[in-house]
């Protein structure tokens, strides 16, 4: 489960998002290539420092054998504990590995067929899907995330009230709406944690025992997994990290442990030694312990997607069977990453190369710092292993322009939130010198080398990490990996995109004013100097309105850490975005029925361009169904 907090990104509401979006892309810190492990460790230390990380867990495997498995930091600093070897992290999104392990175990028996559909293996799981007869649910779309499911709904991350062993039947029967799909399974990928909270289901139903005892002993167990588990034990318990969160720039501090009800999707705990564990297993192609516990084709095809559109159109990296192949530091590495309150985590391997690393940290507030880790180990770990490249093709300038145009992303994945992709823009793909090239809207160009008719790649990547293809109407689409990946954008006309962004910045900078002029005029009518003044409600509406919206957007940010919780700041925000919008009509009403001899000119026409702001955003806030959103029962 990847941490809750990144999916209500509403504080980044018309600022950063908007200002970020249409900006070059920053130029990154150079890291070091540490040719010892003492290097590394010091390198790694350094980043934990610079992004005020408390504690991190490593483990590095190294020609199939664990040549370092520590910490650096502090575990708990209450009780005075460093990170070692053996503390246990939760590893969110990690979870998905081993759920889907334990599938792939059933199906190697043959209780289940991943082909199969899911109306005909549980039809008791409440899934709607209006493109059943042509592009059935199936139990490998669950696994690959292109069962096209929504994420889960904010009510639906925390679990405060009820046993943490809480059917997931029951959750799944209880929050029906992420399982409603989006677009014909099969088409395009987008992470969903629901579907893997359907996979664990599937788990339990097949086996006929609890999905948490079957995993233990079907898959942990073999591995050599003791303390680690789902399941919050006395063993884990104890030597489990104290997690931390940090809003951007300050120092983290410590967070209590929050029960979640998908479990099967975010809720392992594992040590770095534990994980270092899994990765010797994939390194080692299913073997365990010195035994077979998965066929080595099982691995291989866990290890690429089949089911999108992008797969079907050559592109070999993406999302498989819980297991990511994606392109970094100029190789192809495998694995999964994680995030859940208080942790992120990822593991990474590359099965040619015979190495593969854990990162485990004990905070979620800098992925920047994960990134960097996960750079820093590869940049070592393949140190003496060359990194060739997917030779490039020759494209004419009348084939490249074929994929020119201005890119939409078609695969939110969350339907709510999926506003900030409006934010964001899109992207620009251009031919420039020969070259086929993306930015985003307003922003600096960078290259694609082409490698096939319809494949390109970074000019550092090892192979492709973007196509483009049709889709059934015939529409261009594209779908890419990185740091600036989406994984399915349709081709639109720019001109909505841009006179959005032009209308959201103008009406962004007319509501500043605002606030501005406010500090004018309410000091001069405290110090009575409005005294005579008419119609003083013209200037004060439009100033009330764009206070509505901020106390809006506070009580988003504030509504965070109590995801789908009733209380004063779901409230204020569900009041907010009303009353918002009921001033914003009124100011609007009152600067064109004042009289205009009765106001001065510009302040009339001031308030006029104020309140038709504020309209502008109530129609966009109601478009993205946020005006009167109840986060309490989302």
């Amino acid at each position: 489960m990847c941490s809750a907090r990144p999916l209500i990104a509403f504080a980044l509401f018309l600022s950063t998002s908007l200002a970020q979006a249409q900006q070059p892309p920053e130029k990154k810190d150079e890291l070091p290539h540490p040719q010892t492990l003492a290097e590394l460790q010091s390198a790694m230390k350094s980043v934990l420092e610079k992004e005020k990380v408390p504690g991190a867990g490593v483990a590095l495997v190294s020609n199939g054998a664990v040549v370092w498995c520590g910490g650096i930091g502090t575990a708990d600093k209450a009780a005075n504990r460093v990170v070692t070897c053996e503390t246990e992290f939760r590893v969110g999104s990690i979870s998905k590995t081993f759920v889907a392990l334990a599938l792939l175990k059933l199906e190697e028996a043959g209780r289940i067929n991943l082909q199969a559909s899911l109306k005909d293996v549980a039809p008791e799981v409440p899934v709607q899907n209006r493109w059943e007869s042509t592009n059935p649910v199936r139990v490998v779309n669950v696994l690959e995330h292109t069962a096209c499911f929504d994420d889960m709904m904010f009510r639906e991350v925390y679990n405060t009230t009820e046993s943490p062993t809480i059917p997931i039947l029951q959750v799944l029967q209880r929050y029906t709406e992420p399982q409603i799909v989006r677009w014909p399974p099969s088409t395009r990928m987008s992470y969903a944690n629901p579907g893997y909270g359907l996979a664990g289901y599937l788990v339990e139903k097949i086996s006929g025992e609890p999905w948490t005892t079957y995993v233990r002993h079907t898959i942990l167990a073999p591995l050599g997994i003791t303390v680690g588990d789902f399941d919050l034990t006395d063993s884990n318990r104890a030597l489990l990290s104290q997690g931390h969160q940090a809003h951007s720039g300050q120092i983290p501090t410590p967070i209590k442990y929050k029960e979640i009800y998908l479990r099967p999707a975010g809720d392992m705990k594992a040590s770095p030694g534990e994980l270092a564990k899994l990765v010797q297993f994939f390194l080692r192609r299913g073997v365990a312990s010195d035994k077979p516990l998965l066929k080595p084709e099982t691995i291989a095809r866990m290890e690429y997607p089949q089911t999108p559109l992008s797969a079907r159109n050559g592109m070999r990296l993406g999302y498989g069977l819980a297991n990511y192949a994606d392109a970094e530091g100029g190789v192809v590495a495998h694995g999964h990453d994680g995030g859940i309150d208080g942790f992120i985590s990822t593991y990474r391997y590359m099965p040619e190369q015979n190495w593969g690393f854990v990162v485990l940290l004990n905070s979620d507030s800098s992925i920047k710092a994960l990134q960097d880790l996960n750079k820093l180990a590869i940049n070592f770990l393949s140190k003496d292993f060359p990194k060739p490249q997917q030779p490039s093709v020759s494209l004419s300038p009348d084939e490249l322009q074929r994929y020119a145009g201005f890119y939409t992303p078609g695969a939110p994945r969350n339907q709510l939130i999926s506003f900030m992709d409006d934010i964001a823009g899109g992207i620009r793909v251009r031919v420039i010198n020969g070259q086929l090239t993306h930015s985003s809207l307003f922003g600096a160009p960078a290259s694609w080398v082409a490698v096939g008719k319809n494949l390109f790649r970074s000019e550092k990547d090892p192979e492709a990490t973007v196509t483009f293809f049709n889709d059934a109407t015939g529409k261009m689409c594209l779908s890419s990996l990185g740091d600036a990946g989406t994984p399915y954008a349709e081709r639109v006309s720019p001109l909505w995109p841009c006179l959005r962004i032009g209308l959201l910045v103008v009406s962004g900078t007319l509501l500043a004013t605002s606030v501005l002029y406010a500090v004018v005029w309410i000091l001069l009518w405290l110090f009575r100097r409005l005294k005579n003044v008419k119609h003083l409600s013209v200037r004060a509406v439009p100033f009330f309105a764009v206070l509505a919206l901020a106390a809006s957007v506070f009580g988003a940010v504030k509504s965070f850490d109590e995801l789908g919780a009733f209380g004063f700041w779901s409230i204020l925000f569900f009041a907010g975005t009303i009353l918002f919008t009921l001033l914003s009509l009124c100011g609007l009403w009152l600067a064109v029925r004042v009289p205009r001899s009765e106001i001065h000119p510009a302040v009339r026409i001031h308030s006029l361009l104020v309140s038709l702001a504020c309209c502008t955003l109530a129609v966009f806030l109601a478009s993205w169904h946020l005006v009167a959103l109840r986060l309490w029962a989302s």
